[in-house]
């Protein structure tokens, strides 16, 4: 698929709701006009976002934002109030003092962003810019069903303002590519949605050949849904790049390289289970199960620790 062609978008209007009382989140929305002849499903399309509950327009740094792409042609209202599915992005918005924006594309292939959409969310974006302190250049994605194709399309699309992403039994993914090292992504299916599964595994085994790590978690016997278990990773992952890269937020400062990094923790897909990359225990998981980890926090987080070899057995454990 082609992502040179970018169409010509036009902000229609900025409808702002009157904002609730200090300490509640705001939710309000960008109608964006399109193209008709590329997009005639989505001439007029709404972006909505919520605003955290302690934002502060005083504020001398800029706010995260974090683009939902539920699934396949949702009008966004529920993923931007982050109430869809129980799966609690509006709690962890607030804690985190993040802006929730999700588009409400339908058809038109929505989610290959070079034809038309990826230029309607960087126009909503800059039009929100206006009025909320929000950075633009550093996102984080999250995508689940046919949002996860979004979610991964769209960071390919424009690397360059993507901090990470996350998809979630995502049917589509854009062909592996090198020029994706640096630029972290999370991968989640249940194993009993048969088909994504395979779709999703292949995906992350293709681009771990290529030395593109792309963390990989299943969930025993999940059909197609997304499960709170799965979010929460998910925003765990999410988080960790966010506070690893805090300078985005400071006004004036370059975007810092990217740059392949470390592996300190190595897990085993089948098992769960995950030692430091120096042990014997890491180097002997086979390459289709292995999931490669920069950090404890983030290994935690997917499974629990195994136990190496050199350790002894406590005496509980032998039956004492």
């Amino acid at each position: 698929m082609s992502y040179t062609h970018l169409l010509p978008v036009i902000i229609l209007s900025f409808l702002l709701a009157s904002s609730l009382s200090a300490g509640e989140a705001t939710l309000d929305f960008v109608a964006v006009r399109t193209d008709p002849k590329v997009a005639p499903t989505n001439s007029t399309v709404r972006v909505h976002f919520r605003v955290p509950a302690n934002y502060d327009p005083r504020s001398r740094n800029l706010y995260r934002v974090l683009v939902i792409f539920g699934g396949r042609n949702v009008t966004g209202e529920t993923e931007a109030a982050g109430t869809q599915g129980g799966l609690g992005f509006d709690r962890w918005a607030d804690e985190n003092d993040i802006f929730l924006v999700a588009p409400g594309f339908k058809d038109d292939d929505y989610w290959e962003p070079g034809k038309w959409s990826g230029m309607a969310l960087r126009n909503a974006l800059s039009t929100i810019k206006t009025k909320y302190r929000i950075d633009d250049r550093n996102l984080l994605f999250y995508g689940y069903s046919g949002g996860a194709q979004a979610s991964n399309l769209f960071p390919y699309w424009q690397p360059d303002r993507t901090r990470a992403w996350v998809s979630h039994a995502g049917g589509v993914f854009h062909e592996p590519d090198r020029r994706m090292r640096g630029i972290p992504g999370l991968v989640t299916c249940g194993d009993a949605d048969v088909a994504r599964y395979a779709i999703s595994r292949q995906f992350v085994e293709q681009n771990r050949l290529l030395g593109v790590n792309i963390l990989w978690k299943s969930y025993p016997n999940l059909a197609h849904d997304a499960p709170v278990e799965s979010a929460r990773f998910a925003q765990d992952f999410l988080l960790y790049y966010h506070r690893r890269h805090l300078d985005d937020l400071t006004p004036g400062t370059r975007r810092a390289k990217l740059e392949k990094e470390s592996v300190e923790y190595v897990g085993d897909d089948m098992e769960g289970l995950f030692w430091p990359a120096n042990t014997r225990e890491a180097g002997r998981i086979a390459p289709e199960d292995r999931v490669e980890f920069p950090s404890r926090e983030l290994a935690e987080a997917w499974g629990s620790p195994g136990r190496t070899r050199e350790e002894p057995v406590s005496a509980t454990k032998r039956g004492r």
